[in-house]
């Protein structure tokens, strides 16, 4: 017998925007790292482990005759399978390689939210051996729904604790933490806390341009419908600018992001989306589920310079105040803005005992908005900027002239002297 769940108010908007979204991958997450010296059998009963440990990770999706969408899950834990492929014969290159095709490929194919079986899918690929061991790639297939970025490096950590420690006890009992947060977040109260947000928001992107590029519904569309663009970034250190101003890195990264959009459209005054995260305790740090809301970030492109960064700041922790808005209320009294922005991490490498870890890069994707702009920075290593956008939007050119833009910005804001 299936246990009743409630889905949280960041699964109904998901739920809501993959509906709507003409990519049916829009939502599909496909994510690996590299571990150096575990054995491969302690590495696949790890992840089985750790993932079905999680009670969040295998909620199933019901539709009734009316279609109302409710979630379920087993009374014990799932079955999770695991698929490996041996790639030690190959040259390294070669083997990254054949890893890199089958992650394009699986983040390419849309996630099935209606089927039953596994909601988490796992896959070893052992490498050539390195002076430290056994090298393999684990990678997870998931959707949106189930999980998000942090979730994910909370998974990786268990995963390779859990690896790395042989068991001593029999496995500890589901993890129920999502679930409770879940239906604390679309109670009456927060139901109601979500409308007073959305009204605060609308209020302050009044006068704001959704839409600042025009689209150009005349030009056929792209043979995959988006375009996709990738600059590399130089090491990029906020250190002293945020120290200056008492902001955080990504206000100047914003700040840079901004300037650029409104030179490019003449629009001063600007909307964006940002996930940002609902956890709000520490305690909440360490659950694993989907946390992420995409708030409205209303930006006042005047004055430039310091004012600005300090401005996005002012504009962030608005943000993240009123990151719960209720999205129905906000897309119609708002509209759904354009361009959406995720300031990401750089890969680090991780350590626990004689273990390494690290990040292997995710496969590009599609556009969420019709214009999608990531950005990472790191002080010591490179990082990147990339932008995909629907084939109405821009063109190859506004969108290279925007990347050049941004990162002439940002390394403006972030010079020494």
């Amino acid at each position: 017998m299936t246990q009743p769940r409630t889905l949280s108010a960041p699964q109904e908007a998901i739920l809501e925007a993959g509906i709507s979204n003409p990519d049916p991958a829009a939502y599909t997450m496909v994510n690996a790292i590299i571990i150096d010296g575990v054995p491969a059998k302690a590495l696949r009963q790890a992840a089985t482990d750790t993932a079905a440990r999680h009670d969040a990770l295998h909620w199933i999706l019901n539709l009734d005759d009316r279609y109302r969408i409710s979630a379920s899950a087993g009374p014990g834990p799932a079955l999770i399978p695991v698929e490996e492929t041996d790639l030690r014969s190959l040259e390294p290159a070669d083997a990254i390689a054949t890893v890199e095709a089958w992650m394009a490929t699986q983040r390419a194919a849309a996630y099935d939210l209606w089927g039953s079986g596994p909601r988490i899918r796992f896959a070893l690929f052992h490498l050539p051996e390195t002076i430290a061991g056994p090298n393999t790639v684990c990678a997870l297939t998931t959707h949106h729904l189930y999980t998000d970025e942090h979730a994910l490096q909370l998974l990786w950590t268990e995963i390779v604790r859990c690896a790395s420690t042989p068991r001593i006890s029999a496995p500890t009992s589901p993890d129920l933490r999502y679930s409770r947060w879940a239906e604390s977040s679309t109670s009456s109260a927060a139901a109601t806390s979500a409308r007073t947000a959305a009204e605060a928001v609308a209020q302050r992107c009044q006068a704001h341009e959704t839409r600042p590029y025009p689209e150009y519904v005349e030009r056929p569309p792209a043979a995959k419908g988006y375009g996709q663009q990738v600059r590399a970034l130089s090491p990029v250190d906020t250190a002293d600018v945020s120290a200056r101003l008492s902001v955080g890195p990504a206000a100047v990264s914003l700040a840079a992001i901004a300037q650029a959009v409104a030179e490019q459209t003449g629009h001063r005054r600007i909307v964006l989306h940002m996930p940002m995260s609902l956890r709000r305790t520490a305690a909440e740090a360490g659950i694993v589920g989907c946390f992420v809301a995409s708030a409205l970030l209303p930006i006042r492109v005047e004055p430039t310079g310091d004012r600005l960064v300090q401005h996005c700041q002012q504009a962030l922790d608005f943000a993240s105040r009123h990151a719960h808005a209720r999205p129905g209320l906000l897309s119609r009294s708002v509209g759904r803005p354009q361009i959406s922005l995720a300031i990401e991490q750089p890969a680090t490498t991780r350590r626990l005992g004689p273990v390494t870890w690290s990040s292997f890069a995710a496969p590009n994707a599609g556009p969420k908005h019709p214009l999608s702009l990531q950005l990472s920075a790191s002080a010591t290593g490179p990082g990147r900027l990339r932008a995909s956008w629907t084939s109405a939007t821009l063109t190859q050119e506004q969108a290279s002239e925007l990347l050049e833009r941004t990162t002439d910005h940002l390394n403006r804001l972030t010079a020494k002297g």
